[in-house]
């Protein structure tokens, strides 16, 4: 019986889908690192190492590939906080390390290109129009992953879809006061998210 050699050469479709992650890879660093006015096509393309037509091929405006960018890592972000769930959730302790995980979410890459597209959408009515329904589709996953984080036991209380909403607004906020205070903090401001989680789904 003769053995198939391995296959060695990508498909068109693995070589598009790798083409469009190093575009979206370096969006997001590109975001992060100058901001959103210095995100230009032609940052990404030289940060990817692309030609403008391949970035175009994939990407019709600098709007889409901006929105797809964030979009990218919100999966790979909700991914990692779902694996979490399955390997470490703890059986004791799942609110104040349910709190813990969902604020990590607000100290990485991920917040800080979004929050970079939310300011920059107040003066630019196309990224507005792209980002509302993306947002909203963002927002349901979340919601989705916080109920797999904190576990039955808490999601299933009557008051926990307020209480997260209070809770993920207060990260937010906190989050994007980030770059005027220390992290001295902190330990005070999960400790209060934990107390209103608790107090709300009790």
């Amino acid at each position: 019986m003769s053995v198939q050699p391995a296959r060695t050469t990508r498909t068109q479709g693995e070589r598009s889908a790798a083409m469009q992650r190093r575009l979206l890879d370096a969006t997001v660093a590109a975001l992060c690192e100058k901001g959103y006015g210095g995100t230009t096509t032609m940052e990404v393309q030289q940060r990817a190492g692309v030609s403008r037509g391949a970035l175009l091929h994939h990407f019709a405006s600098r709007t889409d590939l901006m929105v797809a960018a964030v979009e990218h890592l919100t999966r790979e972000r909700i991914a990692e906080v779902l694996s979490l769930v399955k390997s470490q959730a703890p059986r004791k302790g799942r609110l104040e390390w349910a709190v813990n995980v969902l604020w990590g979410t607000f100290q990485g890459p991920l917040f800080t290109a979004s929050l970079e597209l939310w300011l920059a959408a107040r003066n630019d009515h196309e990224l507005l129009t792209a980002l509302l329904p993306q947002e909203r589709i963002v927002g349901q996953t979340i919601r989705g992953m916080a109920a797999d984080l904190f576990g039955e036991e808490v999601s299933g209380k009557p008051g926990f879809s307020e209480a997260l909403e209070m809770v993920l607004d207060a990260q937010r906020g906190a989050a994007a006061r980030s770059v005027l205070r220390s992290t001295d903090t902190d330990d005070r401001m999960i400790a209060s998210w934990v107390h209103l989680m608790r107090a709300l789904t009790t």
